[in-house]
């Protein structure tokens, strides 16, 4: 490789920095909650929030590390995913379990890494998604839910399966997490458009 091309990757890795570093820093806050967590709940590795968390870690460390790679990957459909199960996760632990954010786990797990997961989601990246990805983004609140029924996990007294409103309890969980979904769809393309509009 010659020199001009050396220093041509060189500034390209360079200039990738500012985002990599975002998503290093997402990923953080979500080992952090993790860590947090281990330390304060027996079982951690039961909950959605812990499992949520970790998944965060792991796909943003991944993507950090491919974007100075790749200045192209954006992973859309994954971040998308992503946000919309920390939302559902944050709502549900807000909502249905009357959450307790005084804890630092409790807060990073529920309010700061779905924040933060969002604002990549929605600023970050140029492919927003097509409209049928939400139906397609309950697949992880699905793989969840498949290992706690097979995991014979008895964490959250609204998901008992032997409860006679499970069905609709899981029906409403899934139609929770579309909506969830096409609101973040629907906002990140309002916000898209009017970037175009800015621009040209």
């Amino acid at each position: 490789m010659t020199q001009g091309a050396t220093k041509g990757v060189t500034e390209g890795v360079i200039a990738r920095l500012p985002l990599a570093s975002w998503r290093l820093f997402v990923a953080t806050c979500a080992v952090l909650g993790v860590g947090f967590a281990a330390t304060e709940l027996d079982l951690w590795w039961e909950g959605l929030s812990q499992q949520a968390s970790v998944l965060t870690a792991l796909v943003y460390f991944a993507l950090a590390g491919a974007g100075l790679l790749r200045p192209a990957t954006e992973w859309a459909w994954l971040r998308g995913a992503m946000a919309t199960l920390l939302v559902l996760v944050g709502g549900a632990y807000l909502a249905l379990m009357s959450g307790d954010l005084t804890e630092p786990w409790s807060l990073l797990e529920h309010v700061v890494v779905p924040i933060l997961v969002v604002a990549d989601y929605l600023v970050v990246g140029r492919t927003r998604g097509r409209w049928w990805w939400p139906a397609t983004w309950t697949a992880l609140p699905l793989a969840y839910l498949v290992y706690y029924v097979y995991g014979d996990v008895l964490l959250y007294d609204f998901l008992d399966p032997y409860a006679p409103d499970y069905q609709a309890t899981v029906a409403g969980f899934l139609a929770a997490t579309v909506a969830i979904g096409f609101l973040l769809l629907v906002l990140a393309r309002a916000r898209q458009s009017t970037y175009h509009r800015d621009i040209s």
